[in-house]
């Protein structure tokens, strides 16, 4: 599986110069991040650091997107045809690649096996963290960040701006 999420990353990298509408590169910025994530999950033993860098990465471009959207409301999303037969010959190389290595279905098991002894410490360190003894402090920080995201939503309820309502 990680050989496969990293050929994917490698054909969105070689896509992306050839880009050139904003949502197109933030739908590549996206993908680009569910698999750095995934890869990043799967190699570390806990998978907290990937979970927040792809929530920070999808606020962020959610807020671009936004922006984005209301500037370039009214240009045409077009591929070239060109562009379509050079993504579908890198997807189906990628598809041959992976499909003639015997090795690639041996490293998955083993990948398999490694995930779930991760899976296992994981869960173990998260029954230290939502424990009895500290109950209080995880409902006290959950409660901190739900008056946070309302007084934030509350604060950007404006009017007048690039944020406003019509």
């Amino acid at each position: 599986m990680t050989n496969l999420v990293k050929l994917m990353m490698m054909s969105m990298t070689t896509i992306t110069p050839m880009v050139k509408h904003p949502l197109s590169m933030g739908f590549i910025l996206i993908n680009q991040t569910i698999f750095v994530s995934i890869t990043m999950s799967t190699e570390s033993k806990m998978s907290w650091y990937s979970y927040i860098l792809f929530i920070t990465m999808i606020g962020g471009m959610m807020v671009m997107f936004m922006y984005m959207s209301s500037i370039a409301s009214n240009e045409k999303f077009m591929m070239m045809p060109t562009k379509i037969m050079l993504i579908m010959m890198l997807s189906m190389m990628m598809i041959i690649i992976i499909s003639k290595d015997n090795s690639i279905q041996m490293m998955q098991s083993m990948e398999m096996q490694k995930m779930n002894m991760n899976k296992m410490e994981e869960m173990k360190s998260t029954a230290k963290f939502f424990g009895m003894n500290k109950l209080t402090v995880t409902i006290l920080m959950m409660t901190i960040l739900l008056l946070t995201m309302v007084s934030v939503t509350n604060i950007s309820n404006s009017y007048e701006g690039p944020l406003k309502k019509k």
